[in-house]
């Protein structure tokens, strides 16, 4: 016996957007509420609920049923969710390591601690910004952007290995043109978060 919904997932499946509509408006309020639980972010949960809705649409001719499509969209929606709790628990800690002086290893007044710390970072932002244009560019989304390898590859059109190794070249650069700072360290921990 065919549901009332068995003509929505046949049109679906078939590529209809009037099937698409109906099933977008079936299942967007909960799944964003859904999403917005966990990340607590309106205006994300906004855009993890839109790219959900996106894949699905994309992958439409492999679902033949109504529970077929809820369970692809949660699941999905809570992958996008775990994605971007880790991207930002990254980015805390990025920023941390930016903040980080090295108080313990210099005996000086907090005022020259800060004025340190300006200069390092002065520094390592313009030794970033000299770094050869590809390297920057793939430094920068992978520490900046928290973007992970393959990522960066299928964004850039290359392989991995070659994201891997402009990354150890930004390394390389960065450490060697800071060593004069005595801050080799700090310069090490703030890289291993891209590593």
């Amino acid at each position: 016996m065919k549901t009332p919904g068995y003509h929505i997932i046949v049109g679906f499946q078939q590529g209809s957007k009037e099937a698409f509509a109906a099933v977008y408006n079936m299942h967007y309020s909960r799944l964003y509420s859904f999403i917005k639980k966990l990340i607590e972010d309106r205006e994300e949960a906004q855009d993890i609920t839109a790219e959900t809705f996106v894949k699905l649409w994309k992958l439409h001719a492999n679902f033949n049923t109504e529970e077929n499509i809820k369970a692809f969209l949660y699941i999905t929606a809570r992958n996008a969710c775990m994605d971007y709790l880790r991207y930002r628990q990254r980015q805390t800690v990025n920023k941390q390591a930016f903040g980080y002086t090295l108080t313990e290893q210099v005996d000086t007044t907090p005022v020259f601690n800060d004025e340190i710390k300006t200069a390092v970072l002065k520094q390592l932002h313009s030794e970033i910004e000299n770094l050869p244009p590809q390297c920057k560019r793939i430094f920068k989304m992978a520490w900046l952007e928290g973007k992970k390898n393959a990522a960066i590859a299928e964004q850039l059109s290359l392989t991995e290995q070659t994201v891997r190794n402009q990354k150890a070249r930004a390394i390389k650069i960065l450490r060697l043109a800071l060593e004069n700072y005595n801050m080799e360290l700090f310069v090490l921990f703030i890289l291993m978060m891209i590593s």
